[in-house]
């Protein structure tokens, strides 16, 4: 903490200004003479030394910061200044036919310093050793391959290599930097910019094997220094045998997605001798073939405008001249949906915005000897980008169609980017409702691009060739990050899929339990035909045409409203059923729509609107009045509950000083009349005294829960309705007096929903008083404000949410009114039509996630084998190159070919230790390797990512009438908002008794370790 630290500042600066004085032991540290005026800055704890102890200590270490005391002060110095001579060749002796001495600038990662080389004359006397490869075992890179003046550590290209992929650090920016640590003359960048990216292309191909190939690096092939994805299908390498007879031969399809960048341009700087130094033997596409593809069918590319209503960027970049200044205007890629995994040879340039033909010729590049049966492309413009795509497609070189034309190809679009097309585009080409694409996104793409963006700015200065194997350089650097981290997001991914399955599957089957089973095949049909055919079949997850106006609305309204104000109520001829209904409606009589009751209470009443409040009280009143008559009949004994109300509502109603009170601000909206003191509201004892014959406890019982299943469905049919008037006006209004009136229809429905979900909470609460625990709990649930809502509407909808934490259509939930629907409540086409979209949809999402669970078990087991593929393949290539002649070369080829097989495996079995016990607790059968299955069986705890720790904490609480009528009730306890207790509730007659709560609290743990089978199930990281 800062707070801690402040009051010791002092004292750490007095440390900081020690280090410039000459303090402590001034004699040598190694022979304890006096003339110790030297010391080193970056031996550990800067000793001071005499000269020769210095440079005998120092044979080594050449490249170590000195510095002499001058009697005053210390004051910068160097090795070489005292006479050290760096001898190569002999392990820092010096040799017996020694070169003559030379300097050398040579880089390292604390500056720049001026050495005095001795190469080693022994082996260049019979000219099989340069001065080159001599350096070179000494870790120092020589800028020029002829008598080298400039060297830099592999210390330093590696850490600038480590930088530049991590915080993306121009070379520019690394090298000032070192040259601020020296004395700033140093004048090597263009020998520092040629050394670095030599370097990195060398240590690429060393990742990748080349050194051990017999045929040497010169016969690399395309995309053999580039990353494959171990959880993509890789026939051969990690899956099973006859795979292609598979029952399930789904969880094989390679799932790509394709997008074009126009950040990563290059300017056009008129340099023609730069070509890269891997030309497509990693990520992007081999230049010379490319550009002569693009020539020969630019005369055939017509790209046509698009016939989709897309908003996107695509379409019209697909037609754009080329930018004035620049080669290249940005980049088109593909990559493994799954897991994001930039494909080998699937990157290459655009010149003239988004045309087909690179889109497709960087496509067919990718899936070169991807020998799988089933492909499904992601992209944002598929919907038109498929069309007439075979016919493109057989334009191509013949080992670019092979591919192609083996596999069956779907495509669809990102589900992020769906929603910027046209009506027509949104089922045929969503991955949400495409069976078999499990729950794919599309999106990692965009994942990858916020990766390589930060480059931009450097790149479209640099040379054609050096830009390319800049941008290869950080795609592998990309991909191995991606492979490391999927056992973290694997086990992320699994976890959440196996939650949101059963939450999906579980609400499906009770939406299901609503219809006939008659309906519910009729629907199957009709999705599985879809299926089949999604761009010409009816399609069931189509939303239906309302066909509603503005003025239809307003004239139901208006017939509705001139309801409230008849129904004259008479004493005679009342039966006991009717006198409840009657008493019903003066109780529903007490709401007040809420935009009145808010301009009221506040703001300065209106003149007008407190009439019209006024009013409604007056005439309440006066029909409560004829109805306390019948209740002194069927009733009478409710008198006694009746008086004792009014004189305490009396009481209640006076401040001290004597004035009215103000308005309850309770979220129930009621006109401040007496209670009605139906039988559910009266006291145990005066219910004890209701006549017996009229059983008016029963028939309020009945008559409660039809009013109840009444509401619910009124409350369905306004919620429609609503929906229905908000789709016309976006659709169809323009300008704002429109608008205005759109907007006040709207209004009016907002207000008749909360009145019926008032009406239903009135009659719920009059069971729990009346049926306390009966049966009708299990249909009728309490009634929160996040149930009411549409039946496409999710419980976020409406919220201010950044896009990051809006909830997709895969994770969205309906209200549970929805499924409590009425087999009375069909019969309107449009409404019928409805309810079959929102059945189909909660189907398929139950599907995705139940496939979702099925590829990434499927996918662990691609992964481990992929793993274990590539360490026997690694221990191959150690004896593939046969240098017996050479030994120290041999012990390295062996020595690099073991170390990554150990590297592969060591990630196969960290991978299993995560995945084996959360994938065997939840019962789903691995067909791992049997070393992989014994590593997990032993790993102990799963290790998983969590965001979020929920603490439960037991407390004993009371919840008032208020509370409960704010929808804080339910006999299984309501999900309380975070620090909120959330109260398991029973009651009573009327009095809710507080149960165990639960206290939600979140931490930022990054990490929760603990046992699959513990008490506490795995959490998401979302």
């Amino acid at each position: 903490m800062l707070s801690e630290w402040l009051p010791f500042r002092p004292a750490y600066l007095d440390e900081l200004i020690r280090h410039d004085g000459r303090t402590g032991h001034t004699a040598c540290h190694a022979c304890a003479g006096d003339d110790a005026h030297w010391r080193c800055l970056d031996c550990f704890g800067t000793p001071f030394s005499c000269h020769s102890c210095l440079i005998e200590s120092h044979e080594l270490l050449p490249l170590h910061r000195i510095e002499k005391w001058t009697g005053t002060f210390w004051e910068k110095s160097s090795l070489r200044s005292l006479g050290l001579k760096v001898h190569l060749g002999h392990a820092g002796k010096p040799c017996a036919l020694p070169s003559p001495a030379k300097y050398l600038v040579v880089y390292h990662v604390n500056g720049f310093h001026l050495v005095d080389i001795v190469y080693c004359g022994c082996d260049m006397a019979h000219g099989n050793l340069h001065k080159r490869n001599q350096l070179l075992r000494a870790r120092w890179y020589p800028a020029t391959t002829k008598d080298p003046g400039t060297a830099f550590t592999f210390a330093m290209l590696d850490q600038f290599h480590e930088l530049t992929l991590q915080g993306k650090l121009s070379a520019h920016d690394y090298y000032q930097g070192l040259a601020h640590m020296s004395d700033g003359s140093g004048k090597r960048y263009d020998e520092f910019l040629r050394s670095a990216r030599c370097y990195r292309h060398l240590v690429l191909a060393k990742r990748s094997g080349r050194a051990h190939d017999p045929s040497g690096i010169e016969d690399t092939k395309d995309g053999q220094l580039g990353l494959d994805c171990p959880a993509c299908p890789h026939p051969g390498k990690n899956l099973p045998t006859n795979w292609e007879e598979s029952a399930t031969l789904w969880i094989y399809t390679l799932v790509l997605a394709i997008d074009a960048n126009f950040r990563l341009k290059s300017k056009d700087r008129g340099v023609n001798d730069d070509p890269p130094l891997g030309p497509g033997w990693a990520y992007i596409v081999d230049p010379v073939p490319y550009h002569e593809q693009l020539r020969v069918q630019s005369e055939k590319d017509i790209h046509k405008r698009g016939t989709c209503e897309s908003t996107f960027q695509a379409m019209e970049k697909a037609t754009t001249r080329l930018n004035d200044g620049y080669l290249v205007t940005g980049v088109g890629a593909v990559i493994c949906a799954r897991s994001g995994l930039v494909r080998k040879n699937g990157v290459g340039d655009l010149q003239k915005g988004e045309r087909y033909i690179n889109m497709d010729y960087i496509f067919l590049s990718s899936i070169v000897g991807a020998l799988v049966t089933l492909l499904l492309v992601t992209y944002d413009i598929a919907c038109q980008w498929s069309k007439k795509l075979p016919a493109r497609v057989r334009e191509y070189p013949l080992h670019l169609q092979a591919a192609f034309f083996y596999m069956i190809v779907n495509v669809a679009v990102p589900k992020f980017h769906l929603k910027g097309h046209g009506q027509s585009c949104q089922s045929p080409y969503s991955l949400n409702l495409l069976r078999h694409s499990a729950r794919t996104d599309g999106e990692g793409i965009e994942r990858g691009w916020s990766h390589i963006n930060p480059i931009a700015m450097a790149t479209r200065e640099m040379g054609p060739g050096f830009r390319h194997d800049t941008i290869d350089d950080h795609w592998s650097a990309w991909n191995w990050r991606k492979i490391i981290g999927l056992g973290h997001n694997l086990l992320r991914k699994f976890v959440e899929a196996e939650e949101m399955y059963a939450k999906h599957r579980a609400n499906f089957i009770e939406l299901s339990g609503t219809f006939e089973p008659d309906v519910i095949a009729s629907w199957t049909r009709m999705v599985d035909v879809w299926q089949q055919d999604p761009l010409n079949a009816p399609d069931p997850y189509a939303d239906p045409d309302t066909h509603v106006s503005l003025a239809d609305l307003r004239k139901e309204l208006a017939k509705e409203e001139a309801a409230v104000t008849d129904g004259a109520l008479t004493v005679d001829d009342l039966t006991a059923s009717t006198f409840l209904v009657k008493g019903f409606e003066l109780e529903e009589l007490q709401y007040v729509p809420r935009s009145l009751y808010i301009n009221i209470i506040d703001t300065k009443p209106h003149t007008i609107q407190s009439a019209v409040l006024q009013e409604r009280k007056t005439t309440l009143l006066s029909k409560i009045g004829k109805w306390r008559k019948a209740q002194l009949v069927f009733m009478p004994c409710a008198s006694i509950q009746v008086a004792q109300a009014a004189a305490n509502a009396a009481a209640s109603s006076m401040d001290p000083g004597g004035e009215s009170s103000a308005p309850s601000t309770d979220k129930r909206i009621l006109l401040d009349i007496p209670p009605l003191c139906l039988p559910s509201e009266l006291n145990n004892d005066l219910k004890c005294a209701l006549p017996t014959r009229h059983k008016l406890v029963d028939k309020e019982t009945r008559l409660r829960l039809a009013q109840a299943n009444d509401s619910l469905a009124e409350l369905r049919r306004l919620l429609r309705l609503k929906s229905a008037s908000l789709t016309f006006k976006k659709v169809n209004n323009v300008g704002q007096r429109e608008n205005t009136r759109a907007r006040s229809v709207i209004v009016q429905f907002t207000s008749k929903i909360e009145l019926t979900a008032e009406r239903y909470r009135a009659a719920r609460l009059a069971l729990r008083r009346l049926d306390p625990g009966g049966d009708w709990m299990k249909q009728l649930q309490p009634l929160l404000p996040k149930d009411v809502r549409g039946i496409d509407e999710d419980e976020d909808d409406g919220k201010k949410k950044s896009k990051r934490n809006q909830r997709s259509e895969g994770r969205r939930e309906i209200s549970w009114i929805w499924t409590r629907m009425r087999s009375d409540e069909g019969g309107d086409a449009e409404i019928d039509a409805g309810i079959r979209v929102e059945w189909a949809k909660a189907q398929a999402r139950a599907e995705r996630w139940q496939e979702e669970i099925t590829l990434i078990v499927e996918e662990m087991r691609r992964t481990l084998a992929y793993c274990d593929w590539k360490a026997a393949w690694w221990r191959e290539q150690a004896t593939v190159r046969i240098v017996s002649e050479v030994p120290a070369l041999a012990s390295g080829l062996q020595a690099y070919a073991e170390k990554q097989a150990v590297t592969w495996e060591g990630l196969a079995t960290s991978f299993a230790a995560k995945w084996y016990k959360a994938i065997t607790s939840r019962g789903h059968a691995i067909e791992w390797p049997q070393r992989y299955r014994v590593a997990g069986e032993a790993a102990g705890p799963t290790l998983t990512a969590k965001k979020k720790r929920t603490t439960l904490i037991l407390a004993r609480t009371w919840v008032g009438d208020a509370a409960r009528e704010r929808g804080e009730e339910s006999e299984s306890g309501v999900r309380a908002p975070t620090g909120v207790a959330a109260r398991n509730v029973e009651e009573t007659d009327g009095i809710i008794d507080g149960g165990e709560s639960v206290f939600i609290e979140e931490s930022e743990d990054d990490y929760d370790c603990r046992p699959v089978d513990s008490d506490l199930d795995l959490e998401d990281d979302i």
